[in-house]
Formats: C-alpha cells, structure tokens, sequence
C-alpha cells in the first residue's frame, strides 16, 4: 500500500488544524463554565467583624470581598458620591449617594455608604453599629466632584483630608444602630454580590464547542476524502 507525500503533507497539516480547533472548543467549554459558575447563587457567608479580615493600609483581599461584616465608630465626615450606578436584580439606575467616613478607635476609618442622599444631613451622634457588605475601591470616577462630593467611592480620595488611617475599599450600610441599639433609618440601596463579568451566555459558548469541533472532525476527514476522489477519478494517488 503506497502512501503519496501528497497525502502525508494534507494529513500532517489537517491534524495541527484539528488540534486548533479541538483546543478552541475547550477553549468555549470552559468560558460556558466560567458563565454558569459566575450565575450560580452563592449563600451569604457568615457576618463577620471588619477587623478580621482587612486591616488599614493594605489592600482588600479577594476573599473579603462581598462578605457581610460589623463594625463599630463614630460618623466623623459626610461626602455625596453623585450619579452613582444602583443594580437592583436586573434593574438599573442612577442615583447621588451618601457616604459618611465612619471614624474606629486607633484613628483608623472606613467609607460607609449609608443610602440615597437625603433633603437634609441627619445628624447622628455617638457610637454606631455597621452592619453591610464589604466591596473593593472604586477605579473610576462617576463624574467629576464639586463641593462635598467625591467623584468615586475610594478611601484616596478622602485619605489627604485628616489624620486618620484608612481601611481600603467600602461598605454599603444594610442596618445601622445606635449604642442602644435603636434603628437608625434612612433610603437603603442594595448591596448585591458583585460579580465577574463573563462574555457572552452559558448556551451561546456550547454552541461554539460543537461548530469548533465539528470543523475538526471535517478537517481531519478531508485528507482521506480528498484521496479516494482521486481513486476514484483515476488518479495515481493510492492508499
């Protein structure tokens, strides 16, 4: 059975697109995972206390992010934070917020975004009881900040104004009490989980496995096809 270089050199090159395209759609498998693990409801871990898992002056580490945590301070500044992005299930809008710089014992502090801003700045005196979800420092601005504003929710941008040392990123406020425990109420906004942005839907990636996969199976066929035309046209390649 004689083989032409003909053939061997259509083989060789149908296996190296093949294997391109076999490593393309596990390429699109793990996106479609990547997709569904992103979507998958994960339970809240259990509160925490902020002092646990962050500390002033490093950075926020990734597994604190979106964890539930208490902290306990006076409120020292008020800044709004304006057309800032609230996602609320699919439903988005825009809204000013109000963020407060929430003072802890050690001159040490943290961003707190108590809610929607108010008509008027209510006054709250003594100690306060935070309880939100952690998030990371803003990286860019919202718009651009006038007077009392910030134009993105970052402990940099406040850490110039005293002596005070400041955790990194920021808390959005789902219940604030006094030292008595007594509500304090204002407009809450939601404090969702954030979640990485994947392309694309779980479906749309499957689809593309099968077309990448699909193109490798026919590439890989081409050579002998290609041949037993020729067999059968009379030609002098042979198998």
């Amino acid at each position: 059975m004689k083989i032409s270089k003909g053939f061997i050199a259509q083989l060789v090159v149908a296996l190296l697109l093949s294997i391109t395209f076999i490593g393309l759609g596990n390429w699109q498998l793990n996106r479609a995972h990547d997709v569904r693990a992103v979507n998958a409801y994960l339970p809240d871990a259990e509160k925490i206390s902020l002092e646990k898992i962050a500390a002033v002056g490093t950075n926020i580490q990734p597994d604190a992010i979106n964890r539930i945590v208490s902290v306990s301070g006076k409120y020292a500044k008020t800044f709004i934070a304006p057309k800032q992005e609230i996602i609320s299930g699919d439903k988005k809008s825009i809204a000013n917020l109000e963020v407060r710089l929430l003072e802890l014992p050690g001159k040490r502090a943290i961003l707190v975004v108590r809610g929607l801003e108010g008509l008027e700045d209510q006054e709250i005196v003594g100690n306060v009881k935070i309880v939100g979800r952690l998030y990371p420092r803003q990286t860019s601005d919202s718009t651009k900040a006038g007077s009392g504003e910030i134009s993105r929710i970052d402990p940099a941008l406040v850490v110039g104004d005293g002596t005070l040392n400041l955790f990194d990123g920021y808390i959005i406020a789902t219940s604030e009490k006094t030292a008595l425990g007594q509500e304090i109420l204002t407009t809450r906004i939601p404090a969702p989980q954030l979640k990485s942005k994947v392309a694309g839907n779980y479906w749309q990636h499957i689809s593309y496995v099968f077309v990448w996969w699909l193109m490798a199976l026919i590439v890989l066929l081409a050579p002998f096809y290609n041949s037993m035309k020729e067999r059968q046209s009379g030609g002098k390649v042979q198998i």
